[in-house]
């Protein structure tokens, strides 16, 4: 069961180099002490590839042993860790950012110190074991489906666009729908052997899956990421459906099959209508920071938790932000409502909402901080996670990014005047610190 989610992201061959990855591993390894067991995988990126084997050998150097998934996507791998007795993982794949970038993904039951600079490596009798493993998907499809009502979603005979590129070589997901007896029309779900397609769910991506799924009639479009970390959501009407919204429809249906006083954990970026459904559920919402949401979901036994864009965790299930799961949780809440996703939609409020970032040096992100708090000190002012401030019937969110010179900002209110107000009145802000 993991607790934290630690990212390391860099240009490969300039900050991620082999050398780095080796002393990275060592480093970890240190940490999880010699003849433990450390689970490994990667997307189909070749530069993926590269690292991890730079990675795994500097574990085995410190005496860890590695158990080594391939190509495995982020969910599959983390319900392996059980299996195999590790209570670490790391992934290595393609950046959701630029394409010059890889992301090592580092979950663990304990936050690792990686700011240590020496590494130890172990005698040569003592150099961990290196073990490749194939059969990992039956145990997490089974997994799976004892979590969810299969003869109900059967019963239903679902049309589901499925969209999955670059994710891994062997497609997990349709096998999971067609057990369930969807019709499934795949979308580059294979091993194209590219690396031209960018794996972030994008504008392109999404739209090509919202045309396909009016045309075909199809009960929902999904898009998933290389990771199978993120999902989108399309309705029948080929409308794209916002991640706010589907925390809203998740949080709603966990809620009402759990006694009164349950926990729903989510990050600062959080939507009103968030709020307003748990309160009205009567759960309690834990707003917390974006790196932290998996180890809030643990310490508060959150019978649901989530973030943008498009992750979800279902802890009856896993820790793990599970795109998989979720949209096999998707099409459970669909048939045992009966109801289309756009109906389920609409019973949740949508508000006015926008995102953007700015540009700003690494020194004067605390001075934006600063003077955004001093604006705002008679409101009411949550510094979880950069500084939000929760008006009447509005909020802002500032965040400085950790890996690039930005500002993100994010801006929601009930008034679609007052949002475009407070967007401008920000901007202005930050610009002129």
């Amino acid at each position: 069961m993991s607790k934290y989610l630690q990212n390391i992201r860099g240009v490969v061959n300039v900050e991620i180099t082999n050398k780095f990855a080796t002393h990275l591993g060592t480093i970890i390894g240190n940490y999880v002490s010699p003849g433990k067991n450390v689970v490994v995988g990667r997307d189909l990126n070749i530069p993926s590839q590269m690292i991890k084997r730079s990675l795994t050998t500097g574990l085995m150097a410190a005496g860890a042993n590695v158990i080594d998934f391939g190509i495995a996507s982020i969910p599959v791998i983390h319900y392996g860790m059980g299996i195999y007795d590790a209570n670490v993982m790391i992934t290595i794949s393609k950046s959701h950012l630029r394409p010059e970038d890889i992301d090592i993904k580092i979950l663990s039951e304990h936050e690792i110190p990686l700011e240590q600079r020496h590494a130890e490596k172990v005698p040569w009798d003592q150099i961990g074991h290196l073990k490749y493993v194939h059969e990992y998907q039956d145990p997490y499809i089974k997994g799976v489906l004892e979590k969810i009502d299969s003869d109900i979603i059967k019963n239903k005979a679902f049309m589901v666009v499925l969209d999955c590129e670059e994710g891994t070589n062997i497609p997990l997901v349709p096998q999971i729908l067609s057990i369930l007896d969807c019709e499934t029309v795949l979308i580059r779900c294979r091993d194209s052997g590219s690396d031209i397609d960018f794996p972030e769910p994008g504008p392109k991506r999404i739209s090509l899956i919202s045309e396909l799924t009016t045309d075909l009639g199809a009960d929902i479009g999904v898009v998933l990421d290389n990771d199978r970390d993120r999902v989108v959501f399309i309705d029948q009407n080929g409308n794209i459906i916002r991640d706010q919204t589907i925390l809203s429809i998740f949080a709603k249906y966990v809620l009402e099959n759990h006694p009164p006083g349950m926990n729903i954990v989510t990050s600062i970026v959080a939507s009103q209508s968030l709020d307003e459904i748990v309160a009205d559920k009567k759960g309690n919402l834990i707003k917390t920071s974006v790196d932290n949401v998996l180890n809030e979901i643990n310490s508060n036994d959150a019978v649901f938790g989530g973030d943008e864009p498009g992750m979800y965790v279902f802890p009856e299930f896993q820790t793990c932000f599970d795109a998989i799961f979720a949209v096999v949780k998707m099409l459970e809440i669909l048939a045992k409502e009966d109801k289309t996703l756009s109906n389920l939609v609409k019973e949740i409020e949508e508000y006015h909402r926008t995102g953007f970032t700015i540009e700003c040096e690494y020194e004067k992100k605390d001075e934006v901080i600063e003077t955004f708090m001093n604006k705002f000190e008679s409101g009411d002012i949550n510094t979880t996670d950069g500084i939000r401030v929760d008006l009447d019937d509005s909020f802002i969110l500032i965040r400085p990014s950790r890996f690039e010179p930005l500002i993100r900002v994010y801006v929601e209110s009930k008034s679609a005047l007052k949002l475009q107000e407070l967007t401008e009145y920000v901007k202005n802000m930050i610009e002129n610190v």
